[in-house]
C-alpha cells in the first residue's frame, strides 16, 4: 500500500535544522536504548528467557513528547527509561509460552515461570528507579497506565468482538496508553494528539507484513485467535482500510503542528512512508 501525503503537511520545514534535530534524536535513541538494556541486563534471565525487541516507535514517541517540555534532562531520561522498562515488562509477559494446549514438559514450565518472573523483574525496576529519586507523581502515573493496559489486555484475551474494528479499537488503546498517560503528565498536547493513531498504524503495518509472510495464525501475537475475521484477504483489506483512515487523521493533525515541532512532523511522515 502506498500512502500519499498532502504537500501542505511537509511545507515550510527548514531542512538544515531538521537534519540536525533528527541526528540528535538518533543519538538520543541509541543512548536511551543502551541505558534501557543496561538496566534490564541479567545473565540468568537472558540465558533462559526470550527477551522481546525494544519498541522503537514508542521510544521515539516518548522522546519527542518529553523533549518538548521544560523538564530537566535527567528527569526526561528517568521518565523515558522507566516507561520503556514497563513496556518491556508487558511485552515479556505477552511472550509467556502457552502450555495450556500441548502437554507441557519440565522445560516448558520452567520457560513459562521464568518469563513471568522476568516481566515482574523489569516492572519492578521502574518502581525502584523512581523511588530512588523520590518521584511519587510519575510513579502514580505509570502505575495507573499499567492497570489500564492490563484491563485492556484482558478484553483482548477474553472479550468476544463483534467486528474487526472493535478489536482494533481496544488494541489501539492498549498500544498507546503508556505514551498518552506520560504525555498528559508532561503537559504535551500536540504530539499526544496523534500518538494513538501513529502507534496503531505502525503496529498494523508490522502485522500486515507478518500476515504476508506467515499467514494469520500468529499475526496478532497472543490475540491472533481473537480477531473476528478468519479470511486472509478480508483481514488484509480491513487492515489497509484502517491504516488509510488513521493516516488521514494523522495528516490532518500534522498540518496544525506548531513550528517548533517541524522536525518531529517530518520524521513521523518519513517513518510512515518507509514502512508503507
Amino acid at each position: 500500500m502506498i500512502i500519499c501525503y498532502n504537500s501542505n503537511v511537509i511545507s515550510g520545514i527548514d531542512e538544515r535544522a531538521q537534519v540536525v534535530v533528527l541526528q540528535t534524536s538518533n543519538m538520543e535513541i541509541s543512548h536511551l536504548k543502551a541505558l534501557i538494556k543496561d538496566k534490564m541486563h541479567h545473565d540468568y534471565i537472558e540465558k533462559y528467557v526470550r527477551i522481546p525487541q525494544l519498541d522503537e516507535d514508542k521510544l521515539y514517541m516518548l522522546i519527542s513528547i518529553l523533549n518538548n517540555t521544560a523538564l530537566p534532562g535527567d528527569r526526561k531520561e528517568y521518565y523515558i527509561v522507566t516507561a520503556m522498562l514497563i513496556q518491556m515488562a508487558l511485552d515479556t509477559h505477552d511472550l509467556v509460552p502457552n502450555t495450556a494446549n500441548p502437554a507441557p514438559n519440565d522445560n516448558d514450565e520452567k520457560a513459562k515461570q521464568l518469563s513471568v518472573l522476568a516481566g515482574d523483574y523489569y516492572s519492578g525496576l521502574y518502581y525502584l528507579i523512581l523511588s530512588e529519586i523520590e518521584e511519587i507523581n510519575m510513579t502514580r502515573v505509570l502505575a495507573t497506565a499499567i492497570t489500564e493496559i492490563n484491563e485492556l489486555k484482558m478484553q483482548l484475551y477474553y472479550k468476544t468482538f463483534d467486528s474487526f474494528e472493535t478489536f482494533i479499537d481496544v488494541l489501539k488503546a492498549m498500544e498507546s496508553r503508556l505514551t498518552v498517560r506520560t504525555a498528559s503528565f508532561a503537559g504535551e498536547t500536540a504530539i499526544s494528539s496523534i500518538a494513538a493513531e501513529w502507534l496503531i498504524v505502525r503496529k498494523l503495518m508490522i502485522v500486515k507484513n507478518r500476515i504476508l509472510k506467515t499467514g494469520l495464525d500468529t499475526a496478532f501475537g497472543p490475540w491472533s485467535d481473537r480477531i473476528p475475521i478468519a479470511d486472509y484477504q478480508t483481514t488484509l483489506d480491513a487492515i489497509n482500510a484502517i491504516i488509510h483512515h488513521e493516516t488521514s487523521v494523522i495528516e490532518n493533525r500534522l498540518i496544525h503542528f506548531p513550528v517548533h515541532l517541524s522536525a518531529v512532523k517530518s520524521s513521523i511522515i518519513n517513518r510512515l512512508s518507509a514502512v508503507g
